[in-house]
Formats: structure tokens, sequence, C-alpha cells
């Protein structure tokens, strides 16, 4: 791995009255060109920058974040002295696909040896090679990813592969190998028709803004728990330019808010590798990147949480539900947490049915005889790709 990074060689902030010690860059081994560092890793999660952007359609300034966030990350306080993190520094390469490439095998490296992975990015087209990586590394041959952002980036007629179109191209690329996908924070008025019957064909999800306002914000964990990949926009944040350089939004999902995102997202023990893409530097260029900073320190305060919750019938933990709904052939089975009131539900997956996460009204809804959409949605893809495979 060692000639697949650069050092971080920035300066750390100082944040009045906390001590060098008390800083979260106490916590942190950082890679400065050892050659044992990568082969003698004993930490649990690993910081990577990819400060590369030539993909970018509106935003090349955002290879400029991992440093410029890592300024402000270290500075902050210091968390659990039993979490142990490292930082590989940022990924090397001349060519953007060489650079595409390290990524994809550096997250292969750290996640095959049970590392979660944190990406500083650096334009969102580089998820594709981060979900690649991992997906090298996944004995179910499948990820599930989320995707925070206000716009769908989807080309329809694949014309181009850049940051604005890179999932379209995900999509294509991984094909089955993407069991489940969810788009969430999403703005209506600036998504097209033929963008969203793209999604909704291939029976992925689409969660607007408006669905995650205020309390509903809970149900941003409900659709990060089952993920093993996340991809955020920074440009999902309200205040950012959000479908161009030099137009700033006023909606958008709160600061505060994406802090708890993040921190859903580090509570997940499924989530294997994180990316927060798109930071706008041109304008405020510090209090965004304080904000990444602060993202990212919720991340690993959510990690620190961690533990094994997926219902198990031997554990005393998890009580089931059986709720006949008229009309379907079967009873659906609803499993909650009676310890922090989790729900899943069975639904239809590729390798059979199994617990998907699901939240209390879901079970509601089938309580009233009202099928839940997740379980409709997983039911018709679930029929659909047997169909094709009866076919061929």
């Amino acid at each position: 791995m060692n000639h697949y990074f650069e050092p971080y060689k920035g300066h750390i902030a100082t944040i009045p009255g906390l001590s060098g010690d008390e800083r979260l860059n106490a916590c942190v081994s950082f890679y400065k060109g050892q050659s044992d560092w990568f082969t003698n890793a004993t930490f649990k999660v690993v910081i990577i920058g990819a400060a590369e952007a030539r993909n970018s359609v509106d935003n090349k300034a955002c290879d400029k974040a991992p440093d410029k966030i890592r300024h402000y990350l270290y500075a902050l306080s210091s968390l659990s002295e039993g979490l142990q993190i490292g930082d590989a520094g940022n990924i090397r390469g001349n060519s953007l696909n060489d650079r595409y490439r390290a990524l994809q095998e550096a997250v292969s490296w750290f996640v095959r040896r049970n590392i979660a992975v944190l990406v500083i990015g650096g334009s969102q087209d580089l998820t594709l090679p981060m979900a690649k990586g991992l997906l090298e590394v996944r004995k179910e041959g499948t990820i599930n990813l989320a995707v925070g952002d206000a716009v769908l980036d989807i080309d329809v007629n694949s014309e181009d592969f850049s940051s604005r179109s890179w999932l379209s191209y995900l999509i294509r690329d991984l094909g089955s190998k993407l069991e489940d996908l969810v788009v969430f924070g999403t703005q209506a008025y600036l998504c097209s028709d033929s963008q969203r019957r793209f999604l909704d064909s291939r029976h992925y999800e689409m969660q607007r803004l408006g669905d995650l306002r205020g309390d509903n914000i809970r149900n941003s964990e409900t659709l990060l728990r089952d993920a093993q990949a996340v991809s955020i926009d920074f440009r999902m944040i309200k205040n950012q330019p959000q479908f161009g350089s030099d137009l700033i939004s006023k909606h958008g999902i709160e600061p505060f808010d994406i802090c708890r995102i993040l921190r859903y997202a580090g509570i997940s023990e499924r989530v294997a590798v994180t990316g927060i893409f798109d930071v706008y530097l041109d304008e405020n260029a510090e209090s965004n990147a304080m904000l990444g900073a602060q993202m990212l320190w919720h991340f690993l305060d959510g990690f620190l949480g961690r533990a094994h919750d997926y219902p198990d019938e031997e554990s005393g933990r998890y009580r089931q539900y059986l709720v006949p709904v008229e009309g379907l052939d079967e009873v659906l089975s609803f499993c909650r947490n009676i310890e922090n009131d989790r729900w899943w539900m069975k639904a239809h997956q590729q390798e059979g049915q199994r617990w998907v996460a699901c939240s209390r009204d879901d079970y509601r809804m089938a309580s009233r005889n009202e099928i839940p959409a997740k379980w409709w949605r997983l039911f018709r893809k679930h029929s659909e790709t047997k169909n094709i495979e009866k076919n061929e």
C-alpha cells in the first residue's frame, strides 16, 4: 500500500480550551512513510483523502477538501481511548484512472482487514471505485448503497461520466451486484421525471428532503442500517450550491441533521466504507471545512457505539410479530429489539427472504391491511429478477 499514499503534512487548528493531548489527533496513528505502517495496523477506522476533482462538473475546488477538513478535524475533542484511528494520507495517482484504481484497491485492502474506511473527497464520482473496492471483498457478492444528495446524479443517456452522472454508471456497471440503493435528501424540483423513472424501473428508493425534516430525521437511521457503503454529497446541506457553482440554495438538510446522519452511519455495524464528497470551498471555505470535520467527528462518535444488532430469537432481546395482510398469500413477519425499539421485517432479497431494516410505521401499516412500501418494492424487484432468470 505504501506507494498508493502521500502522507498528510498539514497543520492542525487550535481550539481554545483543548490542549494537545485532549485533541483528536492524539488518538490518531498517522502514516509518515513507514514501510510497516500498513502491515502493523491495529486501528479500527482509517481516514483516506482522495484529492481528485478532474471529473467534477461544477466544483473543481473540492480537491482541496481532504487537507482542509483534517486541519479542523484533528483539532476537535478526542474520543474514547478505546477507539483507534489511522490516517493513511492522500491517494496518489497521476492519471484519473490511476487514482480511481488506487482508491478501489485501498478500500478493498482495509475492509478485508475489518477496518472501516472514511473517504474524504474530492468529487462524488469517486463513489464508483469506492463501491467496487468494497464489492471485491463481499462474500455475498452484492452491496447495498445509501446516497445522500439534493439531486439525482443520473444521466439517462449515459453520454458522459462525471460527478453529475456517476450514479447511472454505477447502477449499470454493478447490475445485479447492487442489491439495493436508496438516495435520500433529494429535492423534487431538482430531479427530472426521466431520472426518477430510471430509479423506479430498477426498484430502487428515493427519499425526498421533506421526508427527513424535523423529527423525521430519525428515519435516516433506518435507511442507513442495511447499507454497506454510504456516499454523501456535501451540497445536500442547506446554504450550499446544489446545482451550480454560483447559486446558493436556501433549502437542504440542516447542518446539525447531517451530523446526526453521519452518526447513524457510524453506529451501523454494516457500514464498511463512508465517503464525504463535493465539499464546496469557493465561498465560506473555512466554515464548510469545519462542518465537514464535525460530520466526521460524529461518525467516529457513533462508531464507538457499534454493537451487533440483528434479529436473534435466542438472545431474548427481540420480539417477533406475524401480521396477515388481506390479499397477500404470505404473512408478514416483523421483529423489534425491545431494548432500543429498532424494527425489521422479512422481505424478498436475491438470496431469499431475510430481515431488512424498517420502522414501527411499517408495522402499523401492515396492521391496517396496507403493504409497506419497502416490502412491496423489494417484492417487485425479486419477482422481476426471477422472471428474467426463468426466461433466460
